[in-house]
């Protein structure tokens, strides 16, 4: 008896509850003002979307469809729905019980009301009819793509090599791969937006439910102040693939480079490489000692050569002092290379490569723990990729301090000095490992 009692009285309060919501009599400028105070609004072509403005909310999207309230993909019930979303509960139910046309009047005054210059031309990006659909992904290859104020796209738009023009609706992600992402006025993109090598442009009206990120535009990293301190070294998992990529496309560059060096100055390169395994302390203060007092004697030149009338002419070389500086510095990396590589065969005892071998073995152990932290990184290893790749960089930059140290060192002694003759016939300095 008892038990039957309890269950007739939830019963009735769920209908009385219902009976409120039904009855409600809230006027819609009311409710409009309470939505504008916790929601942005996007009108859907069956119903409506509420995002909440909360960048801390632990709901990303709410969805009313033909009277269904659907919280991030999953359909929930008045009463789950308030255990979810607590006192916001009340003004979606109310939400969920407009036409067609309340729905679009509620959405259309909270888009005109809001600044900017679609707003101000009287149109609203949500109320947008888009009769071509297209579903699956766009991807383009080394060309652009876009996305016109009609069209609707079921899926991703990726492009590698071009950029991304937005004007319709995208109901997934938007990817540009070394290129930009515009998004005009009337642009709708429920996924992410992010960018390599570019920026992202929108236009006032333009909406995004997901995150914007730039890597190598304008900023690094998440832009709705959500990245964190991981995000700042991989991002998302397109970031951290990106950044392999990268690595790998350096290390690849610095060993074509290297091949070119062998074959045109190769007893430079076993001279400078002698010195880095003799004197490698030696070589790396030197190089430290190089860098710090690089842009201050840079700073000194111009000045001297500024406030001098035969001076003034000189300036133009400047610019090419400092990349021959640069060259120098390539060339003590290159040289280290080649010492690295043809030492780590010896001891591994394999045969003896030749010098283009050496170089590319060298080159791949010098960044192979900048290698292996952004491959943990894509892993999901944070606690793991991070100390690996940072230590690789601290690696490779002590390998180019070195071999910059050795390059200078090399230069200097093979300089005539006044009052020292060298024997004739003296033998320069073997270069041992390769």
């Amino acid at each position: 008896m008892t038990y039957t009692l309890r269950s007739l009285l939830a019963v009735a309060f769920v209908l009385a509850l219902q009976a409120v919501g039904h009855g409600q009599t809230t006027s819609p400028s009311e409710l409009r003002d309470r939505l504008r105070e916790r929601f942005d609004l996007v009108l859907l072509q069956q119903g409506v979307a509420l995002v909440p403005r909360d960048a801390g909310s632990s709901v990303r999207m709410i969805q009313v469809v033909d009277g269904v309230v659907t919280v991030d993909g999953s359909t929930l019930t008045g009463a789950q729905l308030r255990e979810r979303l607590g006192a916001d509960a009340d003004v979606v139910l109310q939400v969920s019980y407009l036409d067609r046309n309340g729905q679009q009047a509620l959405t259309g005054d909270a888009g005109a009301a809001s600044p900017g210059p679609a707003a101000s031309q009287g149109s609203s990006a949500s109320a947008v009819e888009r009769p071509q659909v297209q579903r699956g992904d766009r991807v383009r290859f080394g060309e652009s793509v876009s996305v016109s104020r009609n069209e609707r796209i079921d899926g991703d738009v990726v492009t590698f090599g071009g950029s991304a023009t937005i004007d319709g609706e995208v109901t997934g992600d938007v990817a540009a791969f070394g290129g930009r992402v515009e998004l005009g006025p009337d642009a709708i993109v429920r996924g992410d937006v992010t960018t390599f090598g570019g920026p992202v442009s929108r236009a006032g009206g333009s909406q995004v439910l997901g995150d914007v990120n730039e890597f190598g535009g304008r900023g690094m990293g998440r832009r709705d102040g959500r990245g964190g301190f991981p995000g700042m070294f991989f991002g998302s998992l397109w970031s951290r693939v990106w950044g392999l990529g990268a690595t790998i496309l350096r290390l690849t560059v610095l060993v074509l480079i290297g091949l070119i060096v062998v074959a045109f100055g190769r007893t430079a390169l076993e001279g400078i490489g002698a010195r880095t395994a003799v004197t490698p302390v030696r070589s790396g203060l030197i190089g430290l000692a190089g860098q710090i007092l690089f842009l201050p004697v840079l700073v000194l030149t111009i000045v001297v050569l500024a406030v001098s009338i035969i001076g003034i002419p000189l300036l133009v070389l400047v610019p090419f002092a400092v990349l021959a500086l640069l060259l120098v510095g390539l060339v003590g990396f290159i040289a280290l290379a080649l010492q690295i590589g043809g030492r780590l065969v010896g001891r591994l005892g394999w045969n003896a490569p030749g010098p283009y071998a050496a170089v590319a073995i060298g080159v791949a152990a010098i960044g192979a723990l900048t290698l292996l932290g952004k491959l943990a990184g894509i892993a999901g290893g944070f606690v793991l990729g991070l100390p690996l790749a940072g230590l690789g960089y601290l690696v490779e930059y002590v390998a180019w301090t070195v071999g910059f140290g050795a390059a200078l060192l090399y230069w200097y002694e093979r300089q005539p000095r006044f009052g020292r003759k060298q024997a004739p016939g003296a033998p320069m300095e073997p270069s041992p490992g390769v």
